[in-house]
């Protein structure tokens, strides 16, 4: 998007400001069935064309109509600016009537829905009220264009908010759909500090109402950085001790809490959406004698296809249409299912380590929640699960808005990537993951973001320059699992995106074999997480189209932890320009002296983070 565009956007943006504080203008408001009471969606001068039979518009200016049709990264309608004030602090909490203290969202696990439209503007006041803990907090598959200082992504754009501090993130929602935010300091979202996002706009296929998000998260009794620790030392992970469904889950082995419940009206549309939330876990979704239309993949609409259950991975979002017009069950009653494989860890089969609580072959303790159509009986579902095979492939799924992918800016052969735990040597005091040449191993204290004057950088910040200038152009990136000179050993990993949306060009068994390449440009799979398969490979490409240092990671809370992780550092010396000049890197300065003033009052705290005692990547 060119400058000349921008400035339209700012110049409207201030415009209805105007207008709404001194004429007092008739403004479009409108509710678009969601779950939450009260909620409209307002867009000042513009005119609703969203309906329960018409999905696919959404509102009109102008002559002007944004639909599914319009290409949101380029365009998109102005709406209304929305302030949500989220308190990270510390509660006792038992979703399965285990007592733990957690670190929470404004006292709750998950924390509060985050809710908006299409083309608002967002602000976030993220308040730190835990002990001896920084935090920051990032929107997940948000593209945050024009402002990668408020991506949320500790020692690469901000330092993290210190006890007692504040920061307060500033964002345009250019795309729609669902997602959630999560602090990205050490493992401290595996200790509930998470919650959903929902972003209204138009859908590729009709409903007549939506359910409030399901977001999929594996609890731990113990503290999840000590789980982290374990699992640096241990040839497995740490196994969960509960399933959660929106902070509900039943424990099998302690007979407690309950499961998730929901409830359908017969004969009507719903919308579900869906997200994996979890620390290490890879799960199926089902709900059995129920199809699920899918209709969009992250935060891309898609082309709708049907199937009875879903692979999803950590990171990734599934919005579903579900039909309510089964007789199949004698009570009224479904079971809602999230199953997982583990497979062999030295070959292709290999999904994730088995958790103790939920046998793979015991599919009645991955039962997680009950869908009741209204005046069931108050007994459990009787039904049995859709005969399917579980794994963790992606589906593979067409995108509604079409992308070409060109040849590649960069040199593929020199970004060619063996990915996972190097067992021949230690770095930082253990074996790590690695998604480079070495783990990612970053100073809380030094950002990235206030570096960017630097010609060079410490090989720790495992970093790589962009500096292609086609905005339309496209870089490739080749992942390959295990392997490679140092014999990696590999496994099954979400890989995450920070700033962008990629295609996937191929993504398969076995490393990818450069000299007889062939990728897949004609509308590729696109979206903003997707899984590197065990001992096979990736390719992703993204367009050099959003300036900033962007973070790209496993999504396994372990591993990101541990280093499998690096940053783009995309157009170096366009960001300064690109997301405000020197005003819009204050907020970041001003938090990092926040920041180191906290160490050095409590640098004798053994409580304390101490930077010399360091064992989490930064991430």
């Amino acid at each position: 998007m060119g400058s000349f565009f921008r400035s339209l956007v700012s110049i409207a943006a201030l415009c209805n400001s105007v207008v709404l504080v001194h004429a007092n203008p008739v403004e479009t408001s409108f509710v678009p069935r969601q779950a939450t009471k009260g909620f409209t969606c307002s867009y000042p001068g513009y005119q609703n064309c969203n309906s329960y039979r018409d999905r696919s518009c959404w509102v009109k200016k102008g002559g002007k109509t944004y639909d599914i049709d319009t290409d949101y990264e380029d365009e998109f309608p102005v709406g209304i600016k929305r302030t949500f004030n989220l308190e990270i602090s510390e509660k006792v909490v038992s979703p399965d009537g285990f007592p733990k203290v957690a670190q929470v969202v404004n006292g709750q696990f998950p924390g509060p829905l985050v809710e908006a439209c299409w083309g608002d503007t967002i602000v976030v006041n993220v308040k730190n009220t835990i002990k001896n803990n920084g935090t920051t907090m990032h929107f997940h598959g948000l593209r945050m264009f024009h402002e990668n200082n408020f991506d949320g992504a500790n020692a690469i754009t901000q330092c993290p908010i210190a006890q007692d501090g504040s920061f307060t993130y500033e964002f345009q929602l250019r795309q729609y759909g669902h997602s959630w935010y999560h602090s990205h300091y050490s493992s401290q979202y595996g200790e509930g500090s998470l919650g959903p996002v929902v972003i209204h706009g138009p859908s590729t296929a009709n409903w007549d109402e939506e359910l409030a998000p399901i977001m999929v998260h594996e609890w731990h009794h113990a503290s999840a950085y000590d789980a982290f620790h374990e699992s640096m030392f241990s040839p497995a992970p740490p196994k969960a001790d509960l399933i959660t469904l929106n902070g509900v889950g039943r424990n099998h082995e302690l007979g407690t809490g309950s499961y998730f419940q929901t409830t359908f009206e017969r004969g009507k549309k719903y919308l579900l959406r869906i997200t994996n939330s979890a620390i290490d876990f890879h799960f199926h979704f089902s709900i059995d004698n129920h199809m699920l239309q899918v209709v969009s993949v992250d935060y891309v609409p898609i082309k709708p296809f049907w199937t009875n259950s879903l692979s999803i991975g950590i990171g990734q979002r599934y919005g579903v249409i579900v039909r309510a017009n089964q007789t199949a069950s004698t009570n009224g009653k479904y079971w809602i299912r999230t199953e997982y494989f583990d497979g062999k860890v030295e070959d292709s089969t290999f999904c994730q380590f088995p958790q103790q609580n939920y046998p793979p072959n015991q599919t009645d303790t991955q039962r997680v929640g009950i869908l009741s159509y209204k005046g069931a009986s108050l007994d459990e579902p009787k039904t049995t699960r859709w005969p399917v095979t579980v794994g963790c492939k992606d589906p593979v799924f067409e995108p509604h808005l079409k992308w070409r992918v060109t040849s590649p800016q960069n040199d593929v052969l020199k970004n060619v990537r063996y990915v996972g735990i190097d067992r021949s040597k230690e770095a930082h005091g253990a074996f790590r993951w690695l998604l480079a040449e070495q783990p990612q191993w970053l100073n809380y204290s030094n950002p990235t973001l206030l570096n960017i004057a630097n010609t060079s950088w410490s090989s720790d910040y495992v970093l790589e320059p962009y500096p292609y200038k086609n905005p339309e152009g496209f870089v490739y990136f080749i992942i390959n699992s295990g392997g490679g000179p140092n014999k990696l050993t590999g496994g099954t990993h979400p890989i995450h995106l920070h700033g962008h949306d990629f295609a996937i060009l191929s993504q398969g068994a076995g490393p990818f074999d450069v000299a007889n390449s062939i990728y897949n440009t004609e509308n590729p799979p696109r979206r903003d997480t997707a899984m590197l398969p065990a001992m096979g490979h990736l390719v992703l490409a993204y367009k050099t189209d959003n300036p900033g240092a962007w973070l790209l990671h496993c999504h396994i809370g372990w591993h990101a932890g541990s280093g499998m992780s690096l940053q783009i550092l995309e157009r170096q010396q366009e960001i300064s320009s690109w997301i405000g000049g020197p005003a819009a890197f204050e907020p970041a300065k001003k938090g990092c002296r926040h920041w180191d003033a906290f160490l050095a009052k409590h640098k004798d705290d053994p409580d304390v983070f101490n930077p010399e005692k360091q064992d989490d990547s930064g991430i």
